[in-house]
């Protein structure tokens, strides 16, 4: 009966339920929507919110909107009835970001500082004139491929293998002074496609190779931080990154990683189900409607992509910076 099963009793459902599932693995991500006859129906599903489900509680909202005809519908995980195409990436606010970055000057220099898969980029070099020039940053291999090949589609831009807390001296290299940016855009975070891939780590429910770095080509990995990094590194940096609404989960954390990795111990945790188990273990499964180890997670991601350093380095070529 599945998902299905759970709301039958609510009312009439529409078609079937749709799961959102991973690209690789084919597994449920652990959101769905579904759609009823009436809105009497729906508002019965959201009534079943909280209920246990395999040591969890099911989160239901009302979608906010529908790509369907007619129905009403409801969404089990908490997020609008929408789903993102895997390896793809939406542009947020496409329309306000040029009106905001590029405005009237058509002939600037401007910066997309997380080129992610373009979207960005192609829209504002859509609204530049032939004079006008961009200049894209990412750390990831992928990213940097899609822009190596607009970059032959369009010669007013350029494509830059690095973070953008280097753009000054990229662009000073490639002929640009700080001060002749026109503006400069950040969309701060992850991608979509990164989070799609199982092989990055990102997403503690997937399963595959503990990761996330940005730049599979540098630096090291989060299992081999979590082999190799003192107590005390490990203690601060999923204090200073992590959930700050428990204290105490992060000393539960280190020191389940080192006694994991102690002589006798099954080993520091290398893959990411291993550590969202562990994570898991120490901080309760009923903490959140998120996963548990979410907040560890992007701990190490932000400590391992240096996320803050990038914030702090990437200023200086915005104007004004």
């Amino acid at each position: 009966a599945g998902v299905r099963g759970i709301f039958e009793g609510c009312g009439d459902i529409l078609g079937d339920v749709r799961l959102l599932k991973d690209s690789y693995s084919g597994q449920c991500k652990g959101v769905g929507w579904i759609s009823f006859a009436d809105r009497q129906g729906a508002k019965a599903a959201v009534a079943m919110d909280g209920v246990p489900l395999q040591n969890k509680h099911i989160q239901v909202t009302m979608a906010k909107q529908a790509s369907w005809s007619g129905g009403h519908a409801a969404t089990v995980g908490g997020v609008a009835g929408t789903v993102q195409a895997a390896g793809t990436h939406t542009p947020a606010m496409a329309k306000e970001v040029v009106a905001a970055i590029v405005g009237a000057d058509k002939s600037g220099v401007f910066v997309d500082g997380t080129f992610g898969r373009g979207g960005h980029s192609r829209l504002i070099l859509d609204a530049l004139g032939p004079k006008g020039t961009l200049h894209a940053f990412d750390l990831d291999p992928e990213a940097v491929a899609v822009g190596k090949a607009l970059r032959k589609e369009d010669k007013r831009f350029r494509m830059h293998h690095a973070g953008f807390k280097t753009m000054v001296s990229a662009l000073s290299a490639a002929g640009v002074a700080p001060g002749e940016v026109s503006g400069v855009f950040l969309d701060l975070g992850i991608s979509s496609p990164q989070l799609d891939e199982a092989a990055r780590g990102f997403r503690p429910e997937q399963s595959g190779p503990l990761d996330l770095r940005f730049d599979l080509t540098r630096g090291r990995s989060a299992g081999d931080f979590l082999r190799d990094a003192p107590r005390e590194e490990l203690l601060r940096v999923l204090r200073e990154y992590g959930d700050p609404s428990d204290p105490h989960a992060a000393r539960r954390v280190a020191d389940a990683v080192c006694l994991a990795r102690a002589p006798g111990g099954p080993g520091a945790p290398s893959t990411t189900k291993a550590f969202a188990d562990l994570v898991a273990s120490c901080r309760g499964y009923e903490y959140q409607a998120m996963h548990a180890a979410k907040a560890t997670f992007q701990a190490l991601r932000i400590h391992l992509n240096d996320e803050f350093g990038q914030l702090r380095g990437g200023g200086g070529a915005a104007p004004g910076g």
